[in-house]
């Protein structure tokens, strides 16, 4: 380990150094984390899109449509915990939110994709 680490370490297990995690992932500068219930009242009622390859239609009730490459799956969605989540038949995928002011991104807990698109009122 290098020389420097280890102090390092300790000041920050001590509390010494406070960052936000957003500081440490460049991706999410100048983007906020919504948390819990505040989850639910921004998607319920919206698309979620890239504009090209893929829209997420989220109703009002935990129902969900994914518009994917000409491809159209229906889903659950619902907030657990600070995350949102949909079930498909691949399994459960649960993301932070994270919003700045013309873009959201869903950044996966663990492996997996991560979303970044514009949300709107659904239209369709």
């Amino acid at each position: 380990m290098r020389r420097w680490a280890l102090p390092l370490f300790a000041l920050a297990a001590a509390g010494q150094i406070s960052t936000t995690w957003a500081q440490h992932r460049p991706e999410l500068k100048g983007f906020r984390r919504i948390h819990g219930t505040a989850i639910e009242r921004l998607m319920s009622g919206k698309e979620f899109s890239d504009g090209v390859h893929w829209r997420y239609s989220f109703q009002p009730g935990g129902n969900l449509t994914e518009y994917a490459m000409s491809r159209r799956q229906d889903l659950r969605w619902f907030v657990k915990g600070d995350a949102l989540c949909w079930q498909s038949a691949r399994g459960e995928d649960c993301f932070e939110a994270w919003t700045s002011s013309t873009t959201l991104q869903l950044q996966p807990q663990g492996l997996g994709v991560r979303y970044e698109g514009s949300l709107s009122r659904q239209t369709r």
